[in-house]
């Protein structure tokens, strides 16, 4: 089906695809009429100094790049939103996979629950769904999935759905959509879960409209075949695949190897247990080996690197790749650059020297984490979050808590929540679904929400509450809060989209924290008999949030992250403003 819908989305992932295989994953080469792996044209020419050496020289990576996935999926929970219109190849795939999973069973007291009266009804609806798996991303590594109605059906929004978990495939030759549901490539994720809908559409507008049958869902894909990582040698040399293969284990290795050298033209590569959670910086490291660094010329190599990233049209994140691929021994060539003239090369070479275990570099990432007006403030707010038992930066990163800076406040949250730091951040898991975390900030109160790779909504701030009196309602009814001037409880309720009706009402406090997790908490009764919770998505409690920051009803500044740009996929996002999410989406 090639439609717009079709077109927009695969074009995304294409996009997604060579953004994400960019830059140190992009060094790509050919297999000539023999299978080996063709010169790479500009070999000839002079290299530059993070490439000249290294394993990256004579070696490109396969399986290290990103993958485009894709598939269909069953949305469950649309109420009236959904279609029953689903073409007949689908149906018959959907009907034999809710058979699979257990639906319409005896056995599995689902036997109400036919395949075929599921499909029937406007409470739910078929999407093509869409990601990108991270370079060299191991067996079940999270991504975020891109989930879109069929074109020429009817279903009007995907607001407040549930995705059933699904399979997903790599596309057929071209990109084009794969012929069905079990067209193109074996099984390389799963994906499944509630679909964040943009929140701040404008359903009564007639242009934005058609929006609400697109979506994402955080952090929604799952690998489940991890794809064989090798480094095929740009020209096949038995020695020289042996000499890789050593360096690498010598430098990554420990009782169990990580390079196995198969032939002339293959080293494959396993990622060890201690960058599990790092493989893509494990693998930047890899290729910024330099292949010969005993004795001298290792002596040599890092003090041409000290050399260069001195100079202001230096790669600085490149070539502080090759000191920390080369180990500890460069701390000495490292350190006597750490009061550098440079900032640049007096940044990086801290950041090699604490990565390298080199204590006296924090005070140097400290130094630049507190510089408002530096380009190297957040880089360095977010290398102080991946190094535990600095207890000084710890200090350093409650402090921008504060900052005039929002980019740094929330820089300095994510290091600290990353740290497991229980004094700075109050965190709340709710069904499953997202997370509330309390900040403790002195500063104005602010509203910071995620929309990529885990569902959180932030609060900044010291017991932030809900303004009394309050008369709230969302559009259609989807939710209302009432309480009068000085209540320290308000009334709450939703509509049900299935039936039209209202839930029972909840009495609440004002908390923002308990109001938060209470509206995406199951609709289960208590021990008193009462319902704990509204059962609402991650999305519309952000669109909940988002109104009565608007409204004044909680007073505090709502800030969304941003979407990566195509060109900067894996780099870490931006707050914006709420009121710039459509322009990020187009």
């Amino acid at each position: 089906m090639r439609t717009n819908a079709y077109l927009w989305l695969l074009s995304l992932l294409c996009a997604l695809a060579m953004a994400a295989g960019c830059d140190m994953f992009d060094r790509v080469s050919f297999l000539d009429d023999d299978g080996d792996v063709e010169a790479d044209p500009q070999e000839a020419r002079t290299l530059p100094p993070h490439v000249a050496g290294t394993i990256g020289e004579h070696a490109v990576l396969y399986g290290g790049g990103a993958a485009s996935v894709q598939g269909y999926g069953l949305v469950i929970g649309l109420g009236t939103n959904g279609t029953d219109d689903v073409p007949p190849g689908l149906r018959k795939y959907f009907v034999e996979e809710l058979l699979r999973r257990g639906m319409g069973s005896y056995r599995h007291e689902t036997e109400e629950l036919k395949p075929t009266v599921i499909l029937e009804d406007t409470d739910t609806a078929v999407v093509l769904m869409g990601g990108v798996i991270p370079p060299g991303a191991p067996e079940g590594t999270r991504f975020d999935v891109f989930v879109s109605a069929l074109p020429q059906t009817g279903t009007r929004s995907l607001d407040g759905g549930v995705v059933m978990p699904a399979d997903m495939r790599l596309p057929t030759a071209g990109g084009r959509a794969t012929a069905g549901p079990r067209g193109g490539t074996k099984v390389w994720a799963e994906a499944g879960g509630p679909v964040f809908v943009n929140p701040f559409i404008d359903a009564t507008d007639p242009e934005e409209a058609p929006k609400l049958r697109e979506g994402r869902i955080i952090g929604g894909g799952a690998v489940t075949r991890a794809r064989p990582i090798r480094l095929t040698l740009r020209r096949p040399d038995y020695a020289r695949a042996d000499l890789m293969q050593k360096r690498i284990n010598e430098r990554f290795g420990g009782i169990e190897k990580v390079a196995f050298a198969r032939n002339r033209s293959v080293v494959e590569i396993e990622v060890p247990p201690k960058y599990r959670h790092e493989y893509d910086y494990f693998l930047e490291l890899v290729l910024h080996l330099p292949v010969r660094t005993s004795g001298a010329s290792g002596e040599l190599h890092a003090a041409e690197i000290a050399r260069e990233i001195q100079k202001p049209d230096a790669n600085h994140h490149e070539l502080a790749l090759v000191w920390e691929a080369m180990g500890r021994q460069v701390v000495p060539v490292v350190g006597s650059l750490y009061t550098s003239s440079s900032p640049h090369a007096a940044f990086y070479a801290a950041r090699a020297g604490l990565r390298l275990g080199d204590r006296k570099a924090a005070d140097v990432i400290i130094h630049f984490a507190q510089l408002d007006d530096s380009p190297l403030q957040i880089p360095a707010i977010e290398e102080l979050g991946r190094h535990g038992r600095i207890y000084r930066a710890v200090g350093a990163l409650r402090r921008l808590l504060d900052a005039e800076n929002d980019r740094a406040r929330v820089a300095a949250y994510e290091s600290l929540a990353k740290l497991g730091d229980v004094t700075a951040v109050r965190r709340t898991r709710v069904a499953d679904d997202f997370y509330v975390d309390e900040v403790a900030s002195e500063r104005d109160p602010m509203i910071y929400v995620t929309q990529t790779r885990m569902r959180k909504i932030v609060l900044f701030g010291r017991a932030m509450k809900i303004r009394t009196p309050i008369f709230f309602t969302m559009p259609d009814d989807a939710l209302t809060v009432n309480a009068f001037e000085g209540e320290e409880t308000a009334v709450v309720f939703r509509k049900i989209p299935r039936t039209g009706t209202f839930t029972p009402s909840l009495r609440l406090g004002t908390s923002v924290a308990d109001f938060a997790a209470r509206l995406g908490s199951p609709a289960v009764h208590g021990i008193d008999g009462k319902i704990q919770g509204l059962n609402m998505t991650y999305g519309q409690v952000v669109g909940a949030l988002y109104r009565m920051c608007q409204g004044g009803d909680i007073p505090a500044r709502f800030i969304l992250q941003r979407l990566p740009e195509v060109s900067k996929i894996y780099s870490e996002m931006e707050p914006v403003e709420a009121d710039e999410f459509v322009e990020d989406e187009q």
